[in-house]
């Protein structure tokens, strides 16, 4: 677990400053705001599409390879990005980008159910504060680099040195991990056949999440400008503090999970987000709404580990690596969607309407969530 954690660590230097920092490289490099937003919609576009792949590749390879490759992909995305010039080069990283999140995000998942499904809530909380850990230092390291340098030179500057600790973190992974091999059916069974009832329900609870937690989170900042004015110190501090808090609240988090249950944390934390997203639309000023911020950001990630744990319970021995990219893949397009939708509520009615309706996306997925159907393999703790 200690060797997955300071690869993922490594892997991740850009996670936090890398969509603020490209949109300003795109438009010194003279692209036009289509151009460059189309650049996201094509790394989620193939971090989507990648995912089935690799579940099933974790299965008929083992993890471990999917994993160092997710890393070396990822590595190889950053080096084209710093020596990008041209629109070609900038398209080429981020397909890159969204293939090795895609192998990384499915093997990841898959080697933490073959872990132990009853620590899954802890060790999926210790590996989001890995990563976060390496959004930090990244964030650490871009403030180095760019005091220092103009803009362009630091960025080349930036992107080489998180390739080369993602290079670093592929020699980590392929000399101290070992590899864990899926079960494939022997009756060759289709992947829909292993996707029962029970685990569809937890799959369409994971999309409706997604959809709540990204309807607001695609369009917060946007929310923050026009209810607060151009404050970016204000704005990045709500953004930041509760960020670097959960960096070592995670694993304390999981631990919470898996002592209350699965389905008491989440209905417990599903409450305590919609207290905070209606506290957050009567708060007059930054110091208020950052509290509630703040208070929802813990609530949401105590629900994304419980539905995360209770979803590897319900999953048997064979195909694994199959069922973790297809419950990956829920949680992507989710995120597709309610990107879109948000822009499109915040634009047409307003500020408040995005939280109201991520409120109810919640409220619909505590339901999902709430229903007892129970099975052998798959029960609620």
């Amino acid at each position: 677990m200690r060797t997955l954690n300071r690869s993922l660590m490594f892997s991740y230097f850009p996670v936090w400053i890398a969509s603020f920092l490209l949109p300003i490289y795109c438009t010194d490099l003279g692209l036009s705001p289509l151009e460059t937003t189309g650049m996201f919609s094509v790394c989620s576009l193939f971090i989507l599409l990648s995912k089935l792949i690799s579940g099933k590749m974790c299965d008929r390879i083992g993890t471990k390879p999917v994993f160092v490759s997710g890393i070396f992909v990822m590595a190889v995305s950053y080096l084209v990005l710093a020596f990008a010039q041209n629109m070609v080069l900038l398209y080429l990283s981020q397909v890159l980008n969204g293939i090795g999140t895609a192998l990384l995000a499915v093997s990841t998942y898959a080697m933490l159910a073959n872990k132990g499904k009853e620590e899954m809530a802890v060790n999926r909380g210790k590996q989001a504060s890995a990563e976060n850990r390496g959004g930090l230092y990244g964030l650490i390291l871009y403030f180095a680099a760019f005091a220092r340098l103009d803009f362009l030179t630091g960025w080349k500057f930036f992107f080489l040195a998180c390739a080369a600790f993602a290079f670093a973190a592929v020699w980590i992974a392929a000399k101290g991990m070992g590899n864990d091999i899926g079960e494939l059916s022997s009756q060759k069974e289709s992947v829909r056949s292993l996707l029962t009832a029970e685990k569809m329900r937890i799959i369409l609870a994971r999309f409706s999440f997604a959809m709540a937690e990204n309807v607001l989170g695609a369009v917060f900042v946007l929310v923050m400008i026009q209810r607060f004015g151009e404050n970016m110190m204000a704005i990045g501090l709500v953004c930041l503090i509760p960020s670097c808090l959960l960096t070592w609240q995670m694993p304390s988090i999981g631990a919470k999970v898996k002592r209350y249950g699965e389905q008491r944390s989440f209905l417990t934390a599903g409450l305590l987000a919609i207290g905070f997203l209606i506290w957050m639309t009567q708060s007059e000023t930054t110091f208020l709404f950052g509290i509630g911020w703040c208070g929802y950001s813990f609530a949401v990630t105590a629900m994304r580990l419980a539905v995360d744990s209770l979803f590897s319970r319900c999953m048997g021995e064979q195909e694994k690596g199959a069922l973790s990219g297809i419950y990956s893949c829920s949680i992507n397009l989710g995120a597709m969607i309610a990107a879109v939708l948000g822009g499109f509520l915040l634009q047409t009615f307003g500020i408040s309407v995005p939280f109201y309706i991520t409120a109810l996306l919640i409220m619909v997925t505590v339901f999902l969530f709430g229903l007892k159907k129970q099975t052998a393999n798959c029960r609620f703790s």
